[in-house]
This record gives structure tokens, C-alpha cells and sequence, in this order.
């Protein structure tokens, strides 16, 4: 656990938001990262991974709320894939979560089933800053399941984690599994656990209670609250990182997720990547 926190503690210094593995791209179209500079300046870089060649300029940008930052940019065959904002922090609350829009058809979205959904935003930011992918067709699917191995590999990608050579992590499902060294590196860094039983169940969809375990286990959080939610179990193995989930913001009690809220039903992908972006910009 201890060098998890001094892992974020890194992150934060290193690039204000967290950084993610360079060279890593898990999604299409225009993506970001972000590098400090000097006088509480970041600068953040845009970078075309589409098909074809195409150029990329930075058109306009807007900070709204003092977290979100909109970056709109055009697209240009011929002229060079990358650009980049230099943006001045002041007044504004990092972590930023940062939105890329196409100058040039605001109707443009990454996945063509996210439009006007409740957790759009923070699918997009997810996409953007190269942590999550879509499926064939170009949808998103956010209604589906996700599973336990597939959110082990989106933190390891989010938080830029690294294998500490620990060869005392094993689980007996995992072997033939695309997300096994993932798997492994999470669980070095303390944040996943096995069943009990020696398996992991990587396939098996993964459920609200362990999404806040793993956030839990995963962020520092600089502020929290202190409430009483009337839908959350008492007395379970889960409650107080569910119970924390609702005290940083990254659940709500006026999120849809709460209507029939159930702790150990499977969660699905968009409200997971509601939760991983809010966790990212609140830590």
C-alpha cells in the first residue's frame, strides 16, 4: 500500500493529472496528454491516432466550473499529427478533466451511442486521454457489463502503473487471460484481490462494491464530506468504500445508479467511467 500512495504522490507531482503510459493508445481519433511547465502552467499536448494522416490544431478552449477544460481543434490533411495549449492554472482546480471537440462538426463523438447520456462526459474524457476503447461499430456500449479484468488493466492504465518484480502475486484463472500482467501488476500495488480460493475471475462482471474498493484503494482524495445515505448496506466488507465513494463525489445520490442502488449487482461500463474520470480529477 505504501508504494501505491507514494505512486500517486508521483503522479501529482509529475503532471498535475495523472499521466498515462507513453506511447499507449487505447482509443481513436484525437487524443491528449498533459506535462507541467513553469509558472503554474501545463501544457497539454493533442495528438492525432485516427486513420489516415491528418494534421491537428488547437481552434479554441474553455474552462467551465474551474475543472472541466473544452479543447477545440480542426483537422487538416498534410500538416503535422500533433499540437499543444499551453494553459495557465489559475483559476482553475486540478486535476483537470479535459473534453477534445472537433472544430469543425461539433456533432462529432467518439462512440455513436453515448450522445446525450448521463455519463457522456466523463466516456469522453476517458477517450480522450487514451484509457478506454470502444467496440466494432464504433459504439461504446455503455449499458453493457464490465468485466474484473478489464477494469484491472484501465487502472493499471490510468494510474501508469508499473510491475515491481513481486513474483508472489499468482491466481490460478489467469494464465490464459489478454489482461494477466495487469492483473498482476494491480494486484502487486495492493489495489485487486483475489476470491479466497486462489482465482481471480477475470471474465466474471465486475460489481459496484469492488469498483469502490479498487477506487478506494487506488486515490487519496483531498476533500470529503461526511453523509448519511440511506440506500447504502451497513455492517459489510464494502461499506465504508462504498460510504467513501458518496463522501469524495465520485457517486452521487442524484446519479441513476443510485434509483436502485445495489452494491454487489454488476456495474455497467458507462457509470464505471463516470466513476474512474471523477476519481482522476478529484484525487
Amino acid at each position: 500500500m505504501a508504494n501505491l500512495k507514494k505512486t500517486i504522490i508521483c503522479v501529482l507531482i509529475i503532471a498535475v493529472i495523472s499521466s498515462f503510459c507513453p506511447g499507449a493508445v487505447y482509443a481513436h481519433g484525437p487524443v491528449y496528454d498533459m506535462e507541467p511547465l513553469n509558472n503554474g502552467k501545463v501544457r497539454i499536448n493533442l495528438e492525432w491516432t485516427g486513420e489516415g494522416e491528418q494534421g491537428i490544431a488547437v481552434k479554441f478552449f474553455n474552462l467551465s466550473n474551474g475543472k472541466t477544460l473544452y479543447i477545440g481543434y480542426s483537422l487538416k490533411k498534410g500538416s503535422s499529427g500533433k499540437a499543444y495549449l499551453d494553459f495557465d492554472l489559475t483559476g482553475a482546480i486540478p486535476p483537470l478533466r479535459v473534453i477534445l471537440l472537433n472544430a469543425d462538426d461539433p456533432e462529432w463523438s467518439p462512440f455513436s451511442d453515448i450522445k446525450g447520456i448521463e455519463q457522456e462526459e466523463y466516456i469522453r474524457h476517458l477517450h480522450d486521454a487514451g484509457i478506454v476503447n470502444g467496440k466494432p461499430g464504433g459504439i461504446f456500449d455503455p449499458d453493457s457489463t464490465i468485466t474484473r479484468a478489464e477494469f484491472a488493466s484501465m487502472i493499471v492504465r490510468a494510474l501508469n502503473l508499473k510491475n515491481t518484480g513481486s513474483e508472489s502475486i499468482k491466481f490460478l484463472d489467469i494464465e490464459k487471460s489478454w489482461a494477466k500482467n495487469d492483473i498482476i501488476i494491480a494486484a502487486q500495488h495492493g489495489i485487486v484481490a483475489g476470491y479466497g480460493d486462489g482465482n481471480f475471475g477475470p471474465n466474471d462482471p465486475i460489481k459496484v462494491a469492488e469498483v469502490c474498493s479498487i477506487l478506494y484503494k487506488s486515490f487519496s482524495f483531498k476533500t470529503t464530506g461526511n453523509g448519511k445515505y440511506l440506500k447504502i448496506k451497513t455492517g459489510k466488507w464494502y461499506t465504508e468504500y462504498v460510504k467513501r465513494m458518496f463522501d469524495a463525489g465520485i457517486l452521487t445520490t442524484n446519479d441513476s445508479i443510485y434509483k436502485d442502488f445495489n452494491e454487489m449487482e454488476p456495474i455497467s461500463r458507462a457509470d464505471c467511467a463516470m466513476m474512474l474520470s471523477r476519481a482522476l480529477s478529484t484525487y
